[in-house]
């Protein structure tokens, strides 16, 4: 299913068009309408990075078989991650990746699932050795925590952050890569990350030795990622037909073998655990 459920009253007439999406999914391919299907990505650890120029990860390899099954033309580009949720909502954009989904962005986006991440908290060393729990960090008025911008990593992890958020001891930054930097300068105790990122960040950074991962929420499955489809450009019957597709590259194996290029053999079955 696309799109998540928020309001009871609802449930009723959305199922009855689930089921209809359903039928108009498996009716034949997708749309790729008049012209190029206008998609951002985000630096994100293996889910997108650049090297010498050039777009890799988990994502780019998605959209690329996208494209490749589809024969839709992508133009695509790299911002920062509210900005991408700004343009999707105003319809400056068509199409992204890796999005989580609530019920303001519903507004505005079809959700089309195609992975699961957990975040985990990251801390420096010398925070970890008087935190042990999320509660411990509360505890401690001097200690700041770091978020992206526009991020969101799941309702017991963000319901811990409210507090934080409303005693100002929260710093946002545009991306992940320069949230590591800034736990690695010390500007920042903590932060949460999902193994895709901080695999590759603190290899990057050469900061494997100075953090430690704990989990704050160890009842808690992770997110769901899912490739985000504007209204403004997407119809429920069109996104039906992507969501069928991506089933599909479940199904045939294809998602596993992206997920392999990049995390291991555990990590990618716990991606595929959407």
């Amino acid at each position: 299913m696309f799109f998540k459920i928020q309001y009871p009253v609802q449930r009723l007439l959305l199922g009855l068009l689930v089921s209809l999406l359903s039928a108009l999914a498996a009716a034949g391919p997708v749309d790729c309408g008049d012209r190029p299907i206008r998609l951002a990505f985000f630096e994100f650890g293996y889910q997108y990075y650049e090297k010498a120029g050039q777009g890799h990860g988990i994502d780019k390899d998605l959209v690329d078989e996208l494209a490749k099954r589809t024969g839709c033309q992508f133009s695509t580009q790299v911002q920062p991650r509210a900005r991408v949720w700004a343009d999707l909502a105003s319809g400056e954009l068509d199409m992204s990746v890796a999005g989580i989904q609530n019920s303001e962005r519903d507004r505005f986006a079809w959700f089309a699932p195609y992975e699961r991440a957990k975040n985990y908290a990251v801390l420096r060393l010398a925070t970890a050795a008087t935190v042990q729990r999320g509660a411990d960090f509360l505890a401690q008025s001097a200690l700041q925590f770091g978020v992206v911008r526009g991020f969101k990593h799941g309702d017991a992890l963000d319901q811990w952050l409210a507090p934080l958020q409303q005693a100002q001891r929260v710093q946002e930054s545009a991306s992940i890569n320069l949230l590591v930097e800034k736990l690695k300068l010390g500007r920042i105790d903590g932060l949460f990350a999902q193994p895709v990122v901080y695999r590759k960040l603190l290899q990057d950074l050469q900061m494997a030795g100075e953090v430690v991962l704990q989990d704050w929420a160890p009842q808690d499955k992770g997110v769901v990622g899912s490739l985000i489809l504007a209204k403004s450009r997407f119809s429920p019957a069109e996104a039906a037909r992507w969501q069928a597709l991506l089933g599909e590259l479940h199904r045939d194996g294809t998602l596993a073998r992206i997920y392999l290029r990049y995390v291991s053999a555990e990590e990618a079955r716990q991606m595929l655990d959407f």
